[in-house]
């Protein structure tokens, strides 16, 4: 075995080089989600890279968590099925917010649509029934943004599944 390919077993099969990955995905999603924050014409354009970004630290802190216990995990980024997998508890609400994400990793942070239209219309119908709340304005009904997604609220989510695996492999 050479060099490389020994380093390559030491990170796939050390847990600690996962979670660090996951924090720096973190903070690349911060860093965004704070640009966005003084800049609005950004977030038109960063709002998807924004969410992939914070939805992928999120699929490598449950795989540091399996890689610390050995479990294996599959190949795919459904973050439901990771935290599952990774022996981790999330509520219905984690549950909805982790499948919107996981449509960002799988396509919609990085392509312009998924590969069937119905895909499209689940995620958009999911990201309206989770991420809006209905509001009367005067004798219409509208939609207004809760900020599920926004990063104060991620972050404290994000943390516990962190503290969580400094706790028990650290």
């Amino acid at each position: 075995m050479d060099a490389y390919e020994k380093q390559f077993e030491l990170r796939q099969g050390t847990s600690a080089y996962w979670h660090s990955k996951s924090h720096d995905l973190l903070v690349s999603a911060r860093t965004l989600w704070v640009a966005m924050q003084e800049n609005r014409n950004l977030e038109v354009n960063c709002w998807a890279t924004y969410k992939m970004l914070i939805g992928m630290s999120f699929e490598l802190i449950f795989k540091a968590h399996c890689v610390a216990r050995k479990t294996e995990f599959s190949k795919n980024h459904k973050l439901v099925d990771l935290a599952a997998t990774a022996g981790l508890s999330i509520t219905d609400e984690e549950e909805s917010l982790f499948n919107i994400l996981a449509e960002y990793i799988i396509w919609d942070g990085r392509y312009p649509t998924p590969k069937k239209p119905k895909h499209l219309k689940d995620h958009w119908q999911n990201q309206s029934e989770v991420l809006t709340d209905e509001v009367q304005l005067g004798s219409m009904k509208g939609g207004i943004s809760n900020g599920k997604l926004d990063f104060e609220n991620l972050q404290p989510i994000w943390r516990r599944f962190s503290d969580a695996y400094l706790a028990a492999y650290s």
